[in-house]
């Protein structure tokens, strides 16, 4: 096994140096999942005490078919949202703040109730009773890789999936009898058009992805807890942003939300 202090705390240096490599060193490198979890799980510690700061939920990668051809995974990936880079809709965010600005359209949750350990898969009928409100939602996702593309699984796992800041909307209780599969969304960058996608484009459904996330909690000892947020991959393009850049995520009926970048 890696010494995963070592390995965190290479990544949480990168972090505060905005320091670009083009991978984890061999010698850290997580050899596993697992490990790589591990690693995630101490360099979140680490991002908590600096900014004296809460784990509020859960941040899914490479939900989207497209995204993970591009990152050369083969299936969903999970990080840690984190309170002090959680922010309330209309944000107002500092470019310099991040060393990348990749944008994301996301259908995202509030979880109700404790998901408890069960003998059989939660599949997205059976996870809907321990969800609560739908929130429309941007992931900012960012990294200091000389190429994101070609680093593995294992590395953007350790880097907390790569997770930059979230940004969420309103919560909207009654969506239980919206086909989000179907449903419509726009990003539109700088007030125009600039792509649009459906909740198809995550695992089929958000919902698969909500039970995929319990499954996955579940397998690592760990369960979903009521007033978790989860936010479950970009279902349009990614948008990389610049300063002066304002994006908004429309879901129709379901609400928007928005971030400018200063």
């Amino acid at each position: 096994m890696i010494n995963i202090d070592q390995s965190a705390q290479f990544l949480f240096s990168n972090r505060q140096t905005h320091s670009v490599v083009d991978n984890i060193p061999e010698a850290l490198y997580p050899e596993s999942m697992d490990e790589a979890y591990l690693v995630q799980a101490r360099l979140v510690s680490l991002l908590l005490n600096q900014n004296n700061s809460t784990s509020c939920g859960y941040k899914l990668a490479c939900t989207n078919s497209r995204v993970m051809k591009l990152l050369g995974v083969n299936g969903p990936l999970s990080g840690r949202m984190l309170s002090h880079s959680t922010h309330k809709n209309a944000a107002t965010l500092r470019t310099d703040d991040f060393f990348r600005r990749i944008v994301e359209l996301e259908f995202a949750f509030i979880m109700e109730k404790d998901v408890p350990t069960s003998h059989e898969p939660y599949n997205a009928s059976t996870i809907i009773p321990y969800i609560g409100n739908f929130i429309p939602g941007l992931e900012i996702v960012d990294h200091h890789y000389t190429d994101f593309t070609k680093v593995g699984a294992n590395a953007l796992i350790a880097d907390n999936a790569i997770h930059g800041a979230s940004i969420l909307g309103n919560g909207v209780p009654k969506w239980q009898s919206i086909d989000l599969s179907g449903h419509q969304v726009q990003l539109i960058v700088n007030n125009s058009l600039f792509s649009q996608g459906t909740g198809k484009n995550v695992l089929d459904s958000p919902l698969n992805v909500m039970a995929w996330l319990a499954n996955h909690l579940q397998s690592r000892g760990i369960g979903l807890k009521s007033g978790d947020l989860v936010t479950t991959g970009t279902a349009c393009e990614i948008y990389e942003a610049e300063k002066g850049d304002k994006v908004l995520a429309d879901f129709g009926e379901l609400g928007s939300v928005s971030a400018s970048f200063v």
